[in-house]
C-alpha cells in the first residue's frame, strides 16, 4: 500500500504510473517466477509489453521510454552500495524483519540487497492494484449495519472488505483485512445469537 501511495504521489511531477521494476539475469535465474526456468519467460510477457529484455541498461531504457542515463546512473549509484551491504536511499535490510523475508542461503553483507550487474536486463511493468476497500456500509461495534441516520438495521450484519473498515485509509500488512473480518464476524454472531435469545425476538431477526 505505501509503494501503490508513493507512486501517485510521485507521478505528480514525474511519471510513475506505471514505473519498472529493473533487475538482471543473475535475479532472473534465483528469484523469479519459476515460469522463467530453465532460461526463457513465455514469450506473452514479451508481446504484451509487460515486461521487456535488452543486452544494456541503455537499450532497457529506450524500450521502456525512460531516460537513459538517468537509468545507468541510477543503477550504478544503487549497485555501488549493494555491494557494501547498504541502501541509503530505502534502509533495505536495516530491520530484522527485513533481513528475515531476505536471502537466507547466500553470503551476502545484505540478505535484501544485490547488484544489478549480469546481462541481460529486464524491466517488469508496474502498476498500482486493489487489494481491498477502505469503504463501504457503515456497522456499529456488533458489526450490525447503520442507516442514513446511524440507527442500527434490525438483523442486517456485516463484516469484511463490504464495510467501512476500521483501519481508515490505513493497510497495516498482510492479513489485517482477514483479521478485521474475523473480529467483527465473531462479534457480530455473538450479538445476533444474543439477539435471537432475548424475550421477544422475531424469528429470522438474524438473517445476513
Amino acid at each position: 500500500m505505501e509503494v501503490g501511495k508513493a507512486m501517485y504521489e510521485r507521478d505528480k511531477t514525474s511519471r510513475a504510473v506505471p514505473c519498472w521494476l529493473i533487475f538482471d539475469d543473475r535475479y532472473r535465474k534465483r528469484y523469479a517466477h519459476v515460469r522463467s526456468h530453465p532460461g526463457y519467460f513465455p514469450k506473452q510477457m514479451y508481446e504484451s509489453g509487460r515486461l521487456k529484455k535488452a543486452t544494456t541498461l541503455t537499450e532497457l531504457a529506450e524500450l521502456c521510454g525512460i531516460d537513459a542515463d538517468g537509468l545507468v546512473e541510477t543503477v550504478d549509484h544503487f549497485n555501488e552500495h549493494a555491494r557494501q551491504g547498504v541502501d541509503p536511499d530505502y534502509g533495505r535490510g536495516e530491520s530484522a524483519y527485513n533481513r528475515a523475508l531476505g536471502d537466507p542461503h547466500r553470503k551476502l553483507v545484505n540478505p535484501c540487497l544485490g547488484p544489478i550487474d549480469e546481462a541481460p536486463y529486464y524491466a517488469c511493468e508496474v502498476l498500482p492494484g486493489d487489494i481491498g476497500t477502505c469503504g463501504g456500509l457503515v456497522t456499529d461495534e456488533h458489526g450490525r449495519v447503520l442507516d442514513q441516520h446511524d440507527r442500527p438495521i434490525e438483523g442486517l450484519y456485516a463484516t469484511g472488505n463490504s464495510t467501512a473498515t476500521v483501519m481508515g485509509r490505513h493497510y497495516l500488512g498482510p492479513g489485517a483485512s482477514i483479521a478485521n473480518t474475523m473480529v467483527f464476524g465473531f462479534l457480530a454472531a455473538r450479538h445476533a445469537v444474543a439477539a435471537a435469545e432475548s424475550p421477544g425476538s422475531r424469528a429470522g431477526s438474524t438473517d445476513g
